[in-house]
């Protein structure tokens, strides 16, 4: 049997005072980090808040701080005594090799409990998501553009969801 995929609309899902992933709770309270691995991304997405000197960009910023190094990550991470990181983009699976580094680099230094969540608007096959598993990512928050919202059961974001 085929496990069906439901679209829940920001406005239906009431999920900022009801129940709250881990992640959530954490970026709530403001104690994640954000971690903006490159501005690269080949969609057009109409929420898409990137100012013009990010989008299309393969820059690297901790929070605000423009990254050079590993050392400035965790220099970010430990200024702001981070319990985790938010990785986003542009799309951050169009640099999957660093997206592993930063989850590694992270879970080395603070351990399992720095909780680390990611933004995609890619389908990520079940290689990726082994990998992104391995490397430690706790939650990954899949994005897919609008015109995919109503056949999300056609698509390959079904296959990537439900192995996720």
């Amino acid at each position: 049997m085929k496990k069906e995929l439901k679209v829940i609309r920001p406005d239906e899902s009431g999920s900022y005072s009801r129940f709250l992933t881990d992640g959530c709770l954490r970026c709530r309270e403001g104690s994640k980090m954000v971690l903006f691995v490159t501005g690269l991304c080949d969609k057009d997405c109409f929420f898409c808040p990137l100012s013009v000197n990010r989008k299309n960009a393969d820059v690297i910023f901790a929070n605000e701080r423009p990254v050079y190094s590993d050392a400035d990550v965790l220099s970010e991470a430990r200024l702001m005594t981070a319990k985790g990181t938010g990785i986003t983009g542009g799309e951050p699976l169009l640099e999957f090799a660093k997206v592993i580094h930063y989850i590694s680099l992270l879970k080395s230094e603070f351990g399992k409990e720095h909780h680390i969540h990611m933004y995609t608007s890619e389908a990520p096959d079940e290689n990726q998501i082994r990998d992104l598993a391995q490397a430690g990512l706790d939650e990954i928050r899949f994005h897919p553009p609008y015109e995919m919202w109503g056949r999300l059961n056609e698509s390959p974001y079904q296959k990537s969801i439900l192995s996720a």
